[in-house]
C-alpha cells in the first residue's frame, strides 16, 4: 500500500524518495485508524529521512492515542530500561529523574560510534526478525545490548574529558553539562536494564495507584540486585520505580523500611537525594501546569501550542499534585528541613492559581455560554452537542474542586463561582422556558427547544446537584406536557 504523496523506498535500502510529506502530516489526523496505521508502517521504513522524522513528530499525539504495534528497532530496544523516566509528550506531567527526549539521539550516536559494531549489527538483524509486541525477545536482545551501550557511553565521555579527542558526539556533550549529566544517567539505567525490566512487570499497571506490600517487596529485591552491581545504581533503580507510581512521593513514605542490601550505608544519602528530587519535581510540574493554564505553550499536539489547559485536565493534574504534596509533607516532617516546607507551600500556591484561573474564572464562558440565549425571532437556537459536552466537562471539574478546596484554600472562591453558575443557569433556563410556547407549534422547533431546556437542566444538575435541579425539571416537564403523558 502506498499512500498518495509517499513513494515507497527501494527494497532493502531503508531509504527512498519521499515527496510532499509536509502536507501528509495534516491528513494523517483525519484518515481512518486502519489506514493511519498502514501509513505509519510505510513511513517507519524510511524514518531516517528528515521529512519523515518531522512527520512523526507532528503525528505523535495520534500515535500515543492509538498505540499501534510499532516495528521494533535497535533504538527502541536501547530506550526500554529508561522509557519510564522519559519526558512525556504533553509537557505537563514529568517523571521523577526526567530524561529529555533530546538525549536519545546523542546516546544512540555514542553507542554506534564507540560500541561493538559487530554486536550491534548482529543484534540489529535479530530485532528486524522480531515481531511487534514480543517483549521477551526484545529483552533478550537488550541483555547483550544494554551493558555494551553503557560501557560505550562512559568510555566515550571519559575519553573526551581526558584526551580532548574521542568522537565528535562526545566532544559536543562536554559543552552541554545538563545533556552530559542526562546521558550518564542513561548509562546507569542501562547498567541495570534487566533488573528494571523485571521491576516493570511487578509494578504494573502504570501509573500504579497504590503501593502495596508486594510492590514494596519487589522494589526491595530489585534495589538489592542493583546494589550488588554497585551501590551507586540504587538511586537510579528507585527513580525508575517512583516514575511508575501515580504518586511518586509514596516511595519516600516506605523507603526507610526497605533493606537496600549492599547500599544500606548509603540509605540516608539516597533518602535525602530522592526527597530533594521529589520536591523539585513537584515544583517543575506545578510550574508547567501554571504555564499551560495561562496558554504558554505546553499543550499536546498541533494547534494547542497557545491553548489553555482544559478544566477537567487541570483538576486531574491538580489532584495528583496535591496528593503528592500531602505525602511529601508528611515525610519531610522527619527531616526537620524548613526550606522544604516553604517550597511545598509554594507548589500549593501555584496549583491554587492554576485551578482558579483554568476552572473557576473561566466557568462563565465555559458553562453558561452553552445555554443558548432566546432568539429575537422566537425560533430556538440550534443545538451544539460539542459545546454542551465541553460545558458538562467544565461543570464536573468545578464540582471536583470541592475535594481540593481544603488543601488549596479555595472555599470562598469556589462557593462564589458555584453560586454564580447556579444563578446564571437558572436565569437562562427560565428565559428559554418562557419562550417555549412560541416554538411549541412547530414540531422541529419544539424538539430543538426541549433539547436546549434539558441540556440546561443537565448543567444545573451537575453544578448544583439533583435536589436543586428538581424544581426546574418539574417546570420543564409541565411546559412540554410530559407530566400529562405520565399521568395517562
Amino acid at each position: 500500500m502506498t499512500e498518495p504523496g509517499v513513494e515507497k523506498a527501494p527494497h532493502g535500502t531503508g531509504q527512498g524518495k519521499v515527496d510532499r510529506l509536509p502536507g501528509l502530516e495534516s491528513r494523517l489526523f483525519d484518515i481512518p485508524e486502519d489506514k493511519f496505521i498502514e501509513v505509519v508502517r510505510l513511513l517507519e521504513r524510511v524514518r531516517d529521512h528528515p521529512d519523515v522524522r518531522q512527520t512523526f513528530a507532528a503525528i505523535r499525539p495520534r500515535l500515543v492515542q492509538l498505540r499501534p504495534g510499532r516495528r521494533p528497532t535497535m533504538k527502541r530496544v536501547l530506550c526500554m530500561p529508561f522509557e519510564d523516566v522519559l519526558e512525556g509528550f504533553s509537557g505537563i506531567d514529568v517523571p521523577l529523574g526526567r530524561i529529555e527526549r533530546r538525549v536519545i539521539e546523542p546516546v544512540w550516536r555514542l553507542v554506534t560510534e564507540c560500541g561493538d559494531t559487530a554486536l550491534i549489527d548482529q543484534l540489529d538483524r535479530q530485532v528486524q526478525e522480531t515481531a511487534p509486541g514480543n517483549i521477551n525477545a526484545l529483552r533478550n536482545i537488550g541483555r547483550r545490548l544494554w551493558p555494551m551501550a553503557a560501557q560505550a557511553i562512559r568510555g566515550a565521555i571519559q575519553g573526551a574529558v581526558e584526551q580532548g579527542g574521542a568522537r565528535q558526539t562526545a566532544r559536543l556533550l562536554l559543552g552541554d553539562e545538563d545533556l552530559r549529566r542526562q546521558v550518564l544517567d542513561v548509562a546507569a539505567f542501562l547498567d541495570i536494564g534487566l533488573t528494571l525490566e523485571a521491576l516493570k512487570d511487578a509494578l504494573a499497571p502504570k501509573p500504579l495507584p497504590v503501593l502495596d506490600r508486594h510492590h514494596v517487596a519487589a522494589i526491595e529485591q530489585a534495589a538489592q540486585a542493583a546494589a550488588r552491581q554497585s551501590p551507586t545504581l540504587v538511586c537510579s533503580l528507585l527513580l525508575a520505580a517512583a516514575s511508575r507510581m501515580a504518586n511518586p512521593a509514596d516511595l519516600l513514605a516506605v523507603l526507610n523500611d526497605i533493606d537496600l542490601g549492599k547500599a544500606r550505608r548509603e540509605q540516608p544519602a539516597i533518602f535525602a537525594q530522592l526527597s530533594g528530587l521529589v520536591v523539585t519535581n513537584l515544583e517543575e510540574r506545578s510550574a508547567r501546569l501554571d504555564g499551560a493554564g495561562h496558554g504558554k505553550g505546553h499543550g499536546a499536539g498541533p494547534g494547542r501550542a497557545d491553548a489553555a489547559i482544559a478544566p477537567e485536565e487541570a483538576v486531574a493534574i491538580a489532584e495528583r499534585l496535591v496528593a503528592s504534596v500531602a505525602t511529601t509533607s508528611a515525610v519531610m516532617d522527619f527531616l526537620a528541613e524548613p526550606v522544604y516546607r516553604e517550597r511545598l507551600d509554594a507548589v500549593k500556591a501555584a496549583v491554587r492559581t492554576t485551578v482558579a484561573g483554568s476552572v473557576l474564572d473561566t466557568a462563565p464562558h465555559g458553562i453558561l455560554t452553552a445555554v443558548a440565549a432566546p432568539a429575537t425571532d422566537g425560533r430556538p437556537a440550534a443545538v451544539d452537542d460539542d459545546v454542551q459536552t465541553a460545558a458538562e466537562d467544565h461543570a464536573r471539574a468545578l464540582r471536583r474542586c470541592e475535594g481540593l478546596a481544603d488543601a488549596l484554600g479555595l472555599h470562598e472562591p469556589l462557593k462564589d463561582a458555584m453560586a454564580s453558575m447556579e444563578k446564571g443557569l437558572l436565569e437562562r433556563a427560565h428565559a428559554l422556558l418562557a419562550q417555549y410556547p412560541k416554538a411549541a407549534g412547530d414540531p422541529d422547533d419544539a424538539e430543538t427547544a426541549e433539547i436546549n431546556l434539558f441540556y440546561a437542566l443537565r448543567l444545573l444538575e451537575l453544578v448544583a446537584g439533583p435536589a436543586k435541579a428538581d424544581r426546574l425539571r418539574t417546570a420543564i416537564m409541565a411546559a412540554t406536557g410530559e407530566m400529562e403523558g405520565e399521568g395517562e
